[in-house]
């Protein structure tokens, strides 16, 4: 992501902050209307100790001046309570608007950006960096402006109260401006480090977790948690760093306060001041400090709002969505598929399809095998469009994949993937995944057509069953069997299945195989094969080596070539066998 202008950064905050501006307006009325209150409240002090205090001039004014000081104290009160409520309440409504626009861009980038980008990274952007853009409201352009007006209120009536004074008291300004921008410098570095080993840590600790079985597996727990505790003590060290700053910067104005106030003291004695005067400058210094305070700490708080702010907007301003130019949408697809001369490459190291050429015919059943990294599994990726080709051509019923308005394409395809995702929810809320139109009686009926209800209902619950995270509270085939039905259940004309049998029960692959014969009939299928003995039917079989197809046929006429697939047919008979012998003998 690229390195963004601080004051661009403001600029496209305030501009969505501009969504809610009547909400501003009125923050900003309240704002002025407590600067005009809070400063007035010195100059009444003032009145009231030299006039009605110290000459007694007039006691029942003098309980007047004291109710209206009272009235004044309690205004001031109620105006920072909808101050700092209204503030808040802009801020949330934006970050709440900032997290919407940022997860409706993300869930419709490319795959490829999920390939090279930590899930944890984006974890800690989406909650993590939206929180810290709150401050730049609550402590950002309302309370700044509001401190800034506090200031000019106050210089106004310190000069209305006396000249000299006021002059000398100037003098504070243009120090407290660089002891600020001293520390603003040093604060943003620092917050830049604390942010971005904060992701560190939350892109590990996802990572670790989503792998912790193969962690415990490999006895590998010591050897991470020493990783852990490295980083942990590195963003330790840069929190620290900020506490640090923040702990020197509030001592320094502070003393600074002090100084000045005792300076007045100090020449309020010496040139013979009235003790109003005197009492009323001390409040006013106070005045002075607590916004020049407050706008240095908003400006601290600021800066991590917009560290955060400029890695939120950076990941919004990155243009990995994929084309959707295509206009073509289509009711029906007869399912014909053709590659002509597709090369593909994850990254410019190695090409993974190296001019591809094969077709499929409407309602056809092709397999394609091949070794493990063959370019099996990246063919299905292009067909969905989950990766754009780098050249050649790929049609569906002879029109260009990319002349397909995207999600049109998607609707007809149904996937089964090797890797089955379940999302933590009950059984129906999977396979339904949103759809309004499919029906529990839909999904039940679906379920009896191609035989996979029986363990549904022996389910605690049946279709109510709650699934935990990525569906581990049930077995690897049943998972894969749900995944199965999913895609059944969009009525997809093009279904594929990505390595569906290569890793469940000889129970469940039975079940696949019936269920397969079912729902491939009248669709066209593309079935990418682990165990070649489940796709002896297929009406062709492709069969890839390094990215090339070195022969393609139906199974009888490879096996009689007595070439590669008849290879890995007989090898992969001969292991079966080997491994039923050995389940025997135990």
């Amino acid at each position: 992501m690229k390195k963004q202008d601080t004051w661009e950064i403001i600029r496209r905050l305030f501009f969505i902050g501009m969504k809610f501006r009547s909400w501003f307006i009125l923050t900003l009325i309240i704002s002025i209307i407590l600067s005009v209150v809070s400063t007035y409240r010195p100059y009444l002090t003032m009145q009231v100790v030299d006039n009605d205090i110290t000459k007694l001039q007039d006691k029942a004014l003098m309980m007047k001046h004291i109710y209206i000081l009272v009235g004044l104290v309690f205004a001031e009160t109620v105006l920072n309570f909808f101050l700092v409520y209204f503030s808040n309440y802009i801020s949330q409504n934006v970050i709440r608007d900032i997290r919407e626009r940022l997860y409706a861009k993300l869930i419709y980038f490319r795959t490829s950006f999920f390939d090279k980008t930590p899930i944890g990274q984006l974890v800690t952007r989406s909650v993590g960096d939206v929180e810290t853009i709150a401050t730049v409201y609550t402590d950002g352009f309302l309370m700044v402006f509001g401190d800034i007006l506090r200031i000019v209120f106050v210089l106004v009536m310190m000069f209305n109260t006396n000249v000299h004074l006021s002059y000398i008291t100037l003098a504070i300004l243009p120090l407290m401006v660089l002891i600020t921008r001293f520390f603003q410098k040093r604060l943003k570095q620092a917050f830049g480090d604390e942010r971005n080993w904060t992701s560190n840590q939350n892109s590990f600790v996802q990572e670790r977790l989503a792998g912790m079985p193969i962690i415990q597996v490999f006895n590998r727990q010591k050897a991470e948690f020493k990783k852990f505790d490295d980083i942990n003590i590195t963003l330790k060290g840069a929190l620290l760093k900020t506490v640090f700053i923040f702990s020197l910067f509030f001592p320094v104005v502070e003393l600074i306060s002090s100084l000045f106030i005792g300076f007045i003291l100090f020449y309020g004695g010496y040139i013979t001041i009235s003790a109003g005067v005197v009492i009323a400058f001390i409040q006013y210094i106070s005045m002075l400090i607590r916004p020049l305070r407050q706008i240095a700490d908003r400006f601290n708080n600021i800066q991590r709002g917009i560290v955060g702010a400029e890695r939120v907007l950076g990941l919004m301003d990155e243009d990995y969505a994929m084309q959707n130019d295509g206009k073509v949408m289509k009711d029906h697809f007869d399912g014909k598929i053709e590659f002509k001369e597709v090369r593909f490459a994850y990254d410019e190291k190695q090409e993974v399809l190296k001019g591809i050429d094969f077709k499929v015919s409407p309602g056809e059943t092709v397999a394609i095998v091949g070794a493990t990294g063959a370019g099996k599994s990246t063919i299905i990726s292009l067909i969905t469009r989950l990766y754009d080709i780098n050249s050649g051509k790929i049609f569906i019923d002879d029109i260009d994949l990319k002349e397909y308005e995207l999600y049109n394409l998607r609707s007809h395809i149904g996937v089964v993937l090797q890797d089955v995702f379940l999302f933590h929810g009950s059984i129906y809320e999977n396979l339904a995944f949103g759809d309004e139109t499919i029906t529990l009686d839909k999904i039940k009926a679906a379920a009896r057509e191609i035989e996979v209800d029986q363990f549904i209902d022996l389910l605690p619950g049946g279709y109510d069953y709650v699934v935990s995270e990525r569906g581990s509270s049930i077995s690897l085939g049943q998972r894969q069997l749900l995944s199965f039905l999913r895609a059944y259940l969009s009525d997809p004309k093009i279904l594929i299945l990505d390595e569906a049998t290569s890793s469940i029960d000889h129970e469940s692959e039975k079940l696949i195989q019936r269920a397969t014969e079912k729902i491939t009939r009248n669709r066209t299928s593309i079935i990418i094969a682990h165990r070649l003995s489940t796709i002896e039917k297929a009406d062709k079989i492709i069969v890839m080596e390094q990215g090339k197809i070195v022969e393609e046929g139906k199974h009888l006429e490879l096996l009689d070539k007595n070439g590669y697939y008849a290879t890995l047919y007989k090898a992969q008979l001969r292991h079966e066998v080997e491994m039923e012998e050995e389940n025997q003998k135990l």
